[in-house]
């Protein structure tokens, strides 16, 4: 129950993170005027895949250190 717990926070955390990020870099140079929603769906897609993906390493964080 705690992993599901770390690993749904640490999803919204990273996903809202990764997205200012993206925002950040200016990514809508790299496709075509007028196409707000392909930009919107990459950026959502990458923030998805890698909130996953330190979502996952956090949890296994958790459960190295509950032992301690």
């Amino acid at each position: 129950m705690m992993e599901k717990i770390v690993y749904f926070t640490s999803l919204i955390i990273f996903f809202a993170i990764v997205v200012r990020i993206l925002r950040a870099i200016h990514f809508e140079h790299k496709f075509e005027k007028f196409k707000i929603w392909e930009i919107r769906t990459a950026y959502f897609l990458i923030a998805l895949i890698a909130a996953h993906m330190l979502a996952e390493i956090m949890v296994r964080f958790s459960t190295l250190f509950q032992g301690i």
